[in-house]
C-alpha cells in the first residue's frame, strides 16, 4: 500500500463548524468481569446512558438509562453460563453502579458490585 502526502487541504470541502458541539458530550467505554462485558456510552447533553451487555462475545441485551428510567436489569445465558446485570444511575451523584451475578457450570455463581463510572 502506497502512502502519499498531500500539500493542499485534501478535505477542503468540509467546512469549519460542521461538527455539532454536542458530539463532544458523549463518552464511551467498557468494563469486563470474566466472560461478561458491559459496553456503555454516556451522553451528558441529554443526559442518558446507553448500555449493551455481552457474555462470551454474544449480546444478551441492552437498553438506556436516564433520569426517568434510572435502572435496568439485563440477563441471559450462553453455553451453560448465566449472567444478570443490574445498572443503576444516580444523576444527582453523577455515577452508575453495577450488581452482577455470574454463574458457571461446576463452579457455581459469584456476585460483583461497585461503581461502574462517575462523571
Amino acid at each position: 500500500m502506497a502512502i502519499t502526502e498531500a500539500k493542499q487541504d485534501a478535505l477542503a470541502y468540509i467546512k469549519e463548524g460542521q461538527l455539532d458541539e454536542a458530539s463532544f458530550q458523549q463518552f464511551c467505554n467498557s468494563f469486563s468481569v470474566s466472560a461478561l462485558t458491559i459496553k456503555y456510552c454516556i451522553d451528558l447533553a441529554i443526559p442518558q446512558v446507553s448500555v449493551e451487555v455481552y457474555l462470551f462475545g454474544a449480546r444478551i441485551g441492552g437498553g438506556v438509562i436516564n433520569p426517568s428510567n434510572p435502572s435496568i436489569t439485563i440477563g441471559g445465558s450462553v453455553a451453560g453460563f448465566k449472567a444478570e446485570v443490574k445498572l443503576t444511575a444516580d444523576f444527582t451523584k453523577n455515577q452508575v453502579t453495577y450488581n452482577i451475578t455470574l454463574c458457571a457450570p461446576i463452579v457455581g455463581c459469584k456476585n460483583y458490585s461497585g461503581v461502574l463510572f462517575s462523571w
